[in-house]
């Protein structure tokens, strides 16, 4: 008896020694390491120029805090996302909140701190007070989640080519600025989220397209003017070889601007070709406009650039916005056909090409992989939708991780805090929160292991 008593203790201290291993694998001390103010490893050492920027150690690209220390970005978006925004949402920003901001970031401060996160959004003031933040703006409405045009915010491609439209870029830049440039706890800048960029998608999705808006506009209008000559430069000033490629009638470039395109047959050769080309154009002239004018506005912090499905950078827009920011943020996955481009997996061979065009560290700025819950059966995403948490929760530990093997990721925001209804047909953006305010206990676990793992593996490789 005494024999079976002594081997029963035995075995749970070997149960209890693995568990105990298993916790110091899985979340490697990343607390332990001393943190500036910022979060930044104090034993990380770059240079301390005051402002978040970005730095190489030992091959790995990291961003270094103000006070010039190594600091991965884990974090979480759309944090003002607790309000409600239908009739059919709960209001959870009274109920539970009791419609204070500061009671509703004392809980996310909490949760972040347990479960290993570091970074916020700049939608909710104290938060963005307490922790290192992105802030994002859309300067031109060409957001895949915009509305047709007729209904509150309607989807725009405007004629970047106006000086008036110049102009008010310039001044929407500028007050941009003016709300960040003096906080230190700014990381980086974003310009529009989830831009329509793919001349074919975009028709495929919309109907219409950036190219295709700039030749309805009027025959005076600055960006005709530039697509005619455009063409006359791609045509070498040769009216007939141009009418042959287009199947037109047009008399003389002179006449070009007034022709009607609405027949023209968009799949041909010669036209496809050419809308790649001037969409090239469009996207040098938006960033040359936006890119200048925020170093001007603030030449201190980092600046990210659009927030690209990564189903949706063509290569000649890549390009035209290398020259103007510091890293290219990207969303997994695309959302436009559910075969392109998974967001439920991580996409390596993508990643290394946009990496060696753009010659620039890669911010993953918004991802989740989500799945079906008995309240909620449909997600946002159905066609990457796993079948449940304990599927979806390897899956994004396995993403994370495989991500952060890149030295040139800097960086990882998840896409929702809380449940939320996303569109008007009743799917949601699963959070890691129920929006009953309970974690999905199995989604944060995969989450605070990953983060640990990260940050251990990060600041291991870091070091001298």
């Amino acid at each position: 008896m005494k024999a079976a008593r002594l081997k029963s203790f035995c075995i749970g201290l070997l149960a209890l020694a693995a568990v105990t291993l298993r916790c110091a694998v899985a979340q490697p001390a990343a607390h332990a390491a001393p943190l500036d103010a910022f979060g930044g490893w104090t034993d990380v050492k770059g240079r301390a120029t005051g402002w978040f920027h970005l730095e190489s150690f030992n091959g790995r690209t990291l961003l270094v805090t103000p006070a010039g220390h190594g600091f991965v970005a884990l974090g979480v978006n759309h944090l003002s996302a607790v309000k409600s925004h239908g009739a059919a949402e709960p209001d959870l920003f009274h109920t539970r909140y009791g419609g204070d901001w500061d009671k509703y970031a004392a809980e996310v401060l909490r949760y972040f701190d347990d479960w290993g996160l570091n970074t916020v959004d700049d939608s909710v003031e104290p938060l963005r007070r307490a922790r290192p933040y992105f802030a994002g703006r859309d300067f031109v409405q060409t957001a895949k989640y915009k509305r047709p045009p007729g209904e509150p915010g309607a989807w725009e491609f405007p004629d970047v080519f106006d000086a008036a439209v110049g102009a008010r870029l310039e001044r929407d830049v500028e007050a941009f600025c003016r709300q960040h440039r003096d906080d230190k706890n700014l990381i980086a800048y974003y310009w529009t989220d989830t831009p329509t960029w793919d001349v074919r998608k975009t028709r495929v999705f919309r109907q219409t397209d950036w190219v295709s808006e700039i030749r309805k506009l009027a025959a005076s209008a600055a960006g005709k003017q530039r697509h005619t000559r455009f063409l006359r430069e791609q045509y070498g000033d040769d009216i007939a070889r141009f009418n042959r490629a287009y199947g037109l009638k047009v008399r003389s470039f002179a006449e070009l601007p007034g022709a009607d395109f609405a027949r023209v047959d968009l799949n041909r050769y010669e036209v496809a070709r050419d809308d790649e080309l001037f969409l090239g154009l469009i996207a040098r002239q938006y960033y040359g406009i936006v890119g200048p004018a925020m170093r001007r506005h603030d030449p201190h912090h980092l600046v990210f650039g659009e927030k690209y499905l990564l189903g949706d950078i063509p290569p000649q827009v890549l390009a035209a916005a290398a020259p103007h920011i510091d890293a290219v943020a990207v969303q997994p996955g695309d959302g436009y056909i559910p075969i392109y481009t998974p967001g439920d997996v991580f996409p390596r061979r993508e990643f290394e090409e946009l990496h060696a065009l753009a010659g620039k560290p890669v911010m993953i700025c918004d991802h989740q992989i989500s799945f079906a819950t008995e309240r909620y059966p449909r997600s946002i995403w159905p066609y990457h939708q796993r079948e449940n948490e304990a599927d979806a929760a390897a899956a994004t530990e396995r993403f994370m991780r495989e991500a952060f093997a890149c030295p040139y990721v800097v960086g990882y925001m998840r896409c929702q805090y809380i449940d939320r209804f996303a569109d008007r047909r009743g799917a949601v953006k699963l959070g890691l929160l129920r929006d009953d305010g309970t974690p999905y206990d199995k989604l944060v676990a995969a989450t605070q292991r990953a983060n640990a793992e990260i940050r251990h593996a990060v600041r291991t490789a870091a070091r001298p």
